[in-house]
């Protein structure tokens, strides 16, 4: 909103010149920085179990990327953790499926104009890519890292608010919003549940799991936030059932947790949940051939307690006599509202297995989205790239399961309406395989987003105002022409005359129109 004043007060200084009085206030805004995008690699190695001399096969091999801590230094931004590897593969034995464990830390240093140290740097971490490759008795693991930081700054900025004491003085201001941190919490917790697998599975042994957490509602007060969500468990088992050594259980655990938040009560409050750690574990259950599974799951639970307020600061100024004012402005990009998104929409596709030997059993798939392009419209975010398949299936002629990776270009539009896209996670769940012909298998998804977005703004504010010596307007009647995209404020202080006056002397004249006659009346 904005407001145009005539301000007559007039201030004589001793020395008997007119000098303006500047008004000002210290701001409490977040800043935005900037954002930086970029790859890390993760490379780890760990011994195989079996002999030297036995021929290893990986079959499929997954990553999950998970942030310890970051550190703001002068100019770079440093964010530390782990990638832990989950890896299916055959040993001597090629119809005996085994699974292995690995984890790796990795620091990844990015290069970040105007960082500093206290300021605050929100990370994000996706899994774009794994390999895991078996050499003379040793398991080679890789992953490539998508990793994007946001860097804040919660300094407050000195703004004019306005001008008194000078004759002649026309301001403009306008009604900003700006929002800061109050409080903050985070802590992990861990959940646990248990569940029976049913004797029609034939599951031999529980080889490990993969998760994701999602939030479905926050509520606050009284310094705390309570966060609800599910744990999406997707299980995978070691089976006797005929050609089909790997069978996958799906499990959902819901979850609700109270953390602390340290600060003052805020009027938005947004949460996140990661999960940082899975185990499992079956053994045979009270159901004959039936096994119970326990699960533990560590979730890292995060939020934080925004306050919003509406400022009014000087947007422009000017005096229709006298010297001449100029309002000095600096770019700033503040917060304007913090919020955690989550939504998923399910996807499909259809992978020709050309030139592999047919697949009689689908048996899992793992996938992995490579976000290229990035748009919003309409209030959907859409959002292309590659996906990165690994199929393990059944032949028909052979009880050794076979791998095939590869990728297909997918497109999906989620209904969400992200500020800074760039930061969002992609995550895949409920992936179901299924054999359409003997070269050609489905594979459908659920693709989650989970998105820290910040609404942002970006007007420059005036953070102090000059004087210019000007020569006396001459007295009359003026005659003029408006130009394309000029405002009534624009033309009003182009001549130093009263936007009400201009008004009346042009009373059909528009914001914006070019080329219209104006008549000024100067005193």
């Amino acid at each position: 909103m904005m407001d145009m004043k005539q301000d007559g007060l007039g201030r004589l200084a001793k020395e008997g010149t007119i000098t303006p009085e500047i008004l000002r206030e210290e701001l409490p805004l977040q800043r935005f920085v900037g954002e930086q995008l970029g790859q890390a690699v993760v490379e780890g190695e760990v011994a195989l179990p079996g002999g030297l001399r036995e021929e290893t096969n990986v079959l499929s091999a997954e990553a999950m990327a998970v942030l310890d801590r970051t550190d703001v230094q002068a100019e770079r931004v440093d964010a530390e953790g782990k990638v832990t590897f989950h890896v299916l593969y055959t040993q001597g034995d090629p119809t005996l499926v085994s699974a292995l464990e690995a984890s790796a830390e990795f620091s990844h240093a990015m290069d970040f104009a105007g960082a500093l140290p206290g300021m605050n740097a929100p990370v994000s971490l996706m899994v774009e890519h794994v390999e895991a490759n078996a050499q003379g008795g040793r398991l080679h693991l890789l992953a490539i890292l998508r990793v994007q930081a946001r860097v804040f700054s919660d300094e407050p900025l000195s703004v004019v608010t306005g001008v008194r004491g000078m004759d002649g003085l026309m301001q403009k201001t306008e009604t900003l919003s700006c929002c800061r941190t109050l409080a903050s919490g985070a802590q992990d917790v861990l959940v646990r549940d248990e569940c029976e697998l049913g004797a029609v599975l034939q599951i031999q042994d529980t080889l490990y799991a993969t998760a994701i957490a999602t939030v479905q509602d926050v509520m606050g007060g009284e310094e705390k936030a309570t966060i609800s969500g599910n744990i999406l468990l997707e299980v995978n088992h070691r089976s006797t059932m005929p050609s089909r050594p790997i069978v996958v259980t799906r499990h959902t655990i819901p979850f609700e947790e109270t953390l602390s938040l340290m600060g003052e009560n805020g009027d938005q409050l947004c949460c996140d949940a990661v999960v940082k750690d899975v185990a499992v574990l079956s053994q045979e259950g009270p159901e004959e051939g039936g096994r119970t599974m326990r699960a533990e799951v560590l979730l890292g639970l995060s939020a934080r307690a925004t306050g919003s307020r509406d400022v009014c600061l000087l947007l422009d100024a000017y005096t229709t006599q006298g010297d001449l004012l100029l309002p000095v402005t600096k770019p700033v990009r503040r917060a304007l509202r913090h919020h955690q998104v989550h939504t998923a929409e399910s996807g499909k596709l259809t992978l020709l297995l050309d030139g592999q030997p047919p697949a009689r059993t689908p048996l899992r798939a793992g996938i992995r989205p490579i976000v290229t392009d990035l748009n919003r419209s309409g209030g959907k975010l859409n959002v292309e790239g590659m996906m990165e398949v690994n199929l393990l299936y059944m032949t028909d002629d052979s009880e050794v399961p076979r791998s095939y990776q590869t990728e297909e270009p997918f497109r999906m539009s989620f209904t969400c309406d992200l500020s800074c896209p760039e930061g969002m996670v992609l995550s895949p769940s409920n992936i179901e395989v299924t054999g359409i012909t003997s070269d050609r298998v489905e594979v459908k998804y659920i693709l989650h987003v989970s998105c820290y977005d910040v609404q942002l703004g970006d007007e420059p504010l005036v953070t102090d105002v000059a004087e210019q010596p000007s020569k006396p307007a001459e007295p009359g009647i003026l005659l003029c022409f408006s130009q394309e995209g000029e405002s009534l404020w624009d033309i009003a202080k182009r001549y130093r005359v009263s936007c009400d006056s201009l008004k009346r002397m042009n009373p059909a004249l528009e914001d914006g129109a070019a080329g219209e006659q104006v008549i000024l009346w100067r005193r």
